[in-house]
């Protein structure tokens, strides 16, 4: 038994996710405690292979039969629920992960913070987080907990076991059912409003969605350089899809999978320093300008250059009906033939 866990969630349709976020975790991040999958109602001869590395398996029984409203997701989710029951007291710090990550170095920082860290949920503020569909229910969510400030995003948390009291898991499913219906990103509304105004911001490294670094920072697959890469809303270039620029790197962590061996941890492919993570978030507003500046200055000289050429191909066209009128033989020689 280790001081800490590493876990994440899938159901019978997410297990090769599921193993390359094992396999990532083991030959990239160097995670050097316990494995565990939140098993969402998987066949036993499934779970065989998790069983024999060593990983340990916690089942999950439905908290809801109904697909959640909002962006849709499975009820799946909700399991994540099942993390602030007692039986997670035997470590010491548990570390959430969501099988769509890539991990591409050390995960210590995880383990290092104290309390509740997440990462902020990028584009969404916290207002954002709930519908307004039901006036009455959203006024009394606001009473309790002004929904002004940063969210956080569920996909990458990490606590510690000692904040879990007998009926956390209670509180949190009490909560859900009170506001659940509010809820824009399935589990995650709870969430930040359990532990509203009590969490720790992490780093945007440990948190990067490829086409969010891509479209505000200009930084493209080959230059996004990150801890954990979280392909959320990727629907189309979900790593697993050969669509993907990240395909063949989880394809290959996937295959590596069966050489994890949890008695001999690796060493991390890269470890962050303060310094780096510093050094790298100071330059993102500068990438940021630039990136602008680009796409502002560019867009013009585009739509000018779009305009020439428009200009040029209608002369050539004038041009050559003069020819064709006047010099018909030396027409039918020039002219671009498209049979």
């Amino acid at each position: 038994m280790n001081d800490a866990v590493l876990i994440t969630l899938a159901d019978k349709n997410f297990i090769p996710q599921a193993k390359q976020l094992f396999s990532s975790a083991y030959w990239n991040g160097g995670w050097q405690g316990d494995f565990l999958l939140l098993a969402h109602e998987i066949p036993e001869e499934d779970l065989r292979w998790f069983r024999e590395k060593g990983i340990i398996v916690f089942p999950c029984k439905p908290l809801s039969e109904r697909e959640l409203i909002g962006v849709r997701h499975p009820p799946v989710v909700l399991d994540k629920f099942y993390l602030f029951t007692p039986f997670f007291k035997q470590w010491k710090r548990i570390v959430f992960l969501d099988a769509d990550i890539i991990i591409e170095a050390s995960l210590d920082r995880l383990v290092e913070t104290k309390g509740f860290c997440a990462p902020n949920a990028t584009c969404v503020g916290l207002t954002k987080e709930f519908f307004r569909t039901d006036r009455k229910l959203r006024a009394e969510l606001e009473r309790t907990y002004p929904l002004r400030g940063k969210a956080f995003n569920t996909g990458v948390f990490a606590f510690d076991a000692a904040d879990i009291a007998g009926d956390t898991f209670e509180k949190m499913t009490a909560l859900y059912k009170k506001f659940g219906s509010l809820n824009f990103y399935g589990e995650e509304g709870t969430f930040n409003l359990f532990f509203y105004k009590k969490w720790t911001m992490l780093p945007v490294m440990y948190n990067a969605y490829p086409t969010y670094m891509r479209d505000t920072y200009n930084l493209d697959h080959g230059r996004l350089e990150s801890v954990i890469i979280h392909f959320v809303g990727e629907t189309n270039a979900k790593p697993w899809l050969e669509t993907s620029l990240w395909h063949g790197e989880w394809v290959e962590n996937l295959r590596k999978a069966d050489g994890i061996d949890l008695l001999h941890p690796r060493k991390a492919a890269k470890i962050w320093t303060q310094k780096e993570e510093r050094d790298y978030i100071r330059a993102l507003p500068a990438k940021r300008l630039h990136h602008l500046m680009r796409r502002k200055i560019s867009t013009p000289i585009a739509r000018a250059s779009r305009k020439l050429w428009d200009r040029i191909e209608h002369m050539i066209g004038q041009i050559g009906l003069f020819i064709k009128k006047l010099f018909p033989r030396l027409y039918e020689r020039i002219r671009i033939k498209h049979d």
